[in-house]
């Protein structure tokens, strides 16, 4: 019997495997811009992704499965991959640093999904080289998310995509709708490296070349050049960063600053819920709620007809986010797009998207993205589209109404700005030197759990350079919570206001060496505080300047009326 023959009767057989449902006849690549058809929204609910109730990073971690081959990936290094090592730790390394910093936030949850659908850990790091763990990625060919489907793929694979919520950006659903697509190239060509490379540029197109040459190996095809060129890199692409986040200190990726492991409890909810109203409620940062929920486009979580809404929330917070859902419940659904994110643009006669997405600088595949717009719609003047807002802060008329919400940003959309050059700054020491200001009053801000330079040069418009040289920081330490950091002068804020809680607080503690603050935690309300430190409310509330007690964010801190006692 021949090789094709062999092939042949493999891939039909293998259509019937258990774990792979549905036939891959005529599919597309999540990568590829072939337009899958005869697609349905309706998926049964037995097709669909499932979700994850609540992650501990405590939770012991489940059973390998016993076969080797779905266990690891085989990693061969030839000039293939080396060439592509070589990119990474040189004209690359920002990208790799960027995504070796991300990695540690999802590592823990993907391999979890990965381990439990049977399939190795190491597809991990396709994710990696596919989005480099960003939720909002989007490529040229409308492929999004951090496994980057395309539409028709992703509904193919059970994912929701509309105008409300897009299952391509969440962490698990979309693991879970990657690890089924996997299975099923792995069943029609039992080669890891022919399901990444059919992964990349389809299934049908690899199947033909497999057949037509005689072979599955796919070095074999690389050497004859019988694939695109970047299917022909994708799979050395995928060794070598795989190599090096397995060992990055071994590839000269020493002391970056890497994001926290994501963690999570969930709820049930039957009615629509503002997020950003949950949020407030709860006392919990906007952008870290979204960042658990990023499936959500905008500040609207819808629920289907006869239907239940599931959330994730911070570990620990049950009570409180039961209660405030139960105080953020919407009658209308209607998308609210984030604030400073989007503005309306109105279709003019000669315009298309090209063009619009050319004046707002952004892509066609964002602009379809964003407005939940198929291929084969027409725009039509009049019509009114959702664009990225680029005015400038200081003249939105939102500014000082939401002055918080805007252009703030979570950790990991923080770790996603592609213009910081310096990630490869390491945390700082709690026996930093403090750098008298012989200009007046100091700015300083007090380190929360989770903070690193990073994070807190973003959200002061700094650097990590700068805070590192005015605190005398040196190399290779850690950062402590509670530790005071000072800030160069004339710094802003970007989400929130408290520049001018850290002038109330330094002015008032050279005045009065007796005055206190306190600093918001997880689960804290100004009235909690108030009974904590024995103060009337309506001081502590007029002390702090606090017009909304509801916007007090955690991480603030608060001036207590002085000659007060502790409880």
């Amino acid at each position: 019997m021949t090789l094709r023959l062999v092939l042949a009767g493999f891939a039909m057989a293998s259509f019937g495997c258990a774990h792979f449902n549905r036939p891959t006849t005529n599919s597309a690549s999540p990568t590829s811009t072939t337009t899958v058809t005869n697609e349905t929204d309706n998926v049964p609910a037995e097709e669909r992704p499932k979700d994850l109730p609540k992650f501990h990073l405590d939770e012991p971690e489940g059973p390998k499965v016993q076969a080797e081959e779905f266990n690891s990936i085989p990693t061969e290094v030839n000039p293939l991959v080396e060439k592509w090592i070589n990119y990474f730790q040189g004209r690359g390394r920002n990208h790799m640093e960027r995504y070796l910093s991300r990695s540690t936030r999802y590592e823990k949850l993907m391999k979890k999904v990965l381990r439990d659908n049977g399939l190795p850990e190491d597809l991990f790091y396709i994710a990696l080289i596919e989005s480099g763990f960003t939720a909002r990625a989007t490529s040229h060919a409308s492929a999004v998310g951090y496994w980057q489907f395309i539409r028709g793929t992703g509904k193919r694979y059970g994912l929701e995509i509309n105008k409300f919520v897009d299952e391509r950006r969440d962490p698990v659903l979309a693991t879970q709708a990657a690890a089924e697509y996997f299975k099923g190239l792995y069943s029609v060509f039992g080669s890891w490296y022919l399901a990444m490379a059919s992964y990349n540029v389809g299934e049908n197109r690899v199947k033909k070349e497999v057949m037509k040459n005689y072979t599955r190996d796919f070095w074999e095809l690389a050497k004859k050049r019988r694939l695109p060129r970047e299917t022909i890199n994708y799979v050395p692409k995928f060794i070598a960063a795989k190599l090096i986040a397995q060992s990055p200190e071994k590839y000269g990726f020493a002391d970056l600053d890497y994001l926290p492991a994501i963690e999570f409890d969930s709820i049930s909810v039957k009615s629509p819920i503002n997020l950003r109203v949950m949020a407030d409620k709860m006392n919990y940062n906007y952008e870290d709620f979204k960042a658990l929920n990023p499936k959500y486009k905008g500040e609207v979580a819808p629920v289907k007809d006869g239907s239940i809404l599931d959330l994730r929330i911070p570990v620990g917070m049950k009570e409180i986010s039961l209660q405030a859902a139960a105080e953020s419940a919407v009658q209308t659904v209607e998308y609210v797009a984030d604030a400073g994110e989007t503005q309306t643009y109105k279709i003019r006669r000669g315009d298309n998207l090209y063009l619009v997405a050319r004046k707002y600088r952004t892509t066609v595949a964002y602009l379809r993205d964003l407005n939940d717009l198929s291929k084969g719609k027409k725009l039509r003047i009049g019509m009114r589209l959702m664009v990225p807002d680029r005015t400038p802060l200081k003249e939105r008329p939102d500014r000082n109404k939401n002055r918080h919400r805007i252009a703030s940003v979570s950790r990991e959309e923080i770790s996603a700005k592609k213009d910081i050059k310096d990630t490869k700054e390491v945390k700082e020491t709690a026996e930093m030197k403090e750098v008298k200001d012989e200009g007046g009053v100091s700015k300083y801000y007090i380190v929360q759990s989770g903070d690193s330079l990073f994070s807190i040069a973003q959200r002061y418009n700094t650097s990590v350079k700068q805070l590192k040289k005015i605190n005398n920081i040196r190399r290779g330490r850690s950062l402590k919570v509670g530790i005071k950091i000072k800030l160069p002068e004339l710094v802003q804020d970007r989400t929130t206001d408290d520049l001018k809680i850290n002038k109330n607080y330094d002015s008032g503690h050279r005045s009065n060496a007796k005055s206190r603050y306190h600093v918001v935690k997880r689960g804290e309300n100004l009235h909690y505080i108030a009974e904590k430190y024995n103060v009337d409310f309506s001081d502590l509330k007029s002390k702090n300047k606090i017009k909304n007690p509801s916007k007090v964010l955690i991480g603030h801190r608060l001036m207590i009326p002085s000659a007060v006692a502790q409880k």
